[in-house]
């Protein structure tokens, strides 16, 4: 990889005082459900048009996983981080390793009333072509179905390939979120990936996972970790 990364574990503080702060930090506005964008951001936000170049995913309640091209700085005294590791794993053709990930699948599909393409989440796009109803009875076999295919086209052009046996696509959940700057609020739906992978391009396969996998990643989504199998 050419750009220098670290890994970064990043745990809300359970003094008093941050204590007293969590039900703001922690709650939405405009009925956004999932705030932790605005948290992870503070550690990033050195200039006001500072572009995003971190990935995260929030492992449990106030407690981040991040991905980064800059070591986060805490300005504002409300984590505990540990030391940041460098992210530089050295693979080779025919690696297997295990993965998990957390991502926003879609497609593109275009709307004429728009007159262009619109991303769609792969689960519910599946649902609104499947003809009758029994939606509810469909959407289990959908979520697998449509997640792995999502991830197979991933892996095509990210330099690994998965195989259905023994992967798990599970955790279908639908969010609201704030827009970072905005008073608008966005939806999004993420999928849960774990199994194994098999490496078949190292230099892609680590690019792959520096830019992150799937839409909204700004929101927590798309951060692969990886381990040897």
């Amino acid at each position: 990889m050419t750009v220098d990364l670290y890994l970064s574990r990043a745990r809300l503080r359970r003094d008093a005082t941050v204590k007293a702060l969590l039900p703001l930090l922690q709650s939405g506005e405009n009925g956004a459900n999932h705030p932790g964008h605005h948290l992870v951001w503070s550690l990033f936000a050195d200039a006001p048009d500072r572009r995003r170049d971190f990935l995260w995913r929030e492992m449990e309640r106030g407690a981040f996983l991040v991905l980064s091209a800059r070591r986060p700085v805490d300005h504002h005294a409300l984590f505990d981080i540990d030391a940041p590791k460098p992210f530089a794993p050295v693979l080779e053709a025919g690696d297997r390793l295990q993965f998990s990930l957390r991502a926003n699948p879609v497609v593109r599909r275009y709307d004429p009333r728009r007159g262009r393409s619109v991303k769609h989440d792969v689960v519910m796009d599946a649902l609104r072509s499947h003809p009758g109803g029994g939606r509810a009875e469909h959407r289990l076999a959908f979520m697998r179905e449509r997640g792995f295919a999502w991830l197979e086209r991933q892996a095509e052009r990210a330099g690994f390939t998965i195989r259905p046996d023994g992967m798990r696509v599970d955790g279908y959940e639908q969010h609201r979120a704030a827009r970072k700057g905005s008073a608008s609020v966005m939806s999004f739906s993420t999928l849960d990936f774990d199994g194994l992978l098999t490496v078949s391009d190292p230099d892609a396969f680590l690019a792959a996972i520096a830019g992150g996998f799937g839409a909204a990643k700004a929101y927590g989504c798309g951060l692969m970790l990886i381990r040897r199998a």
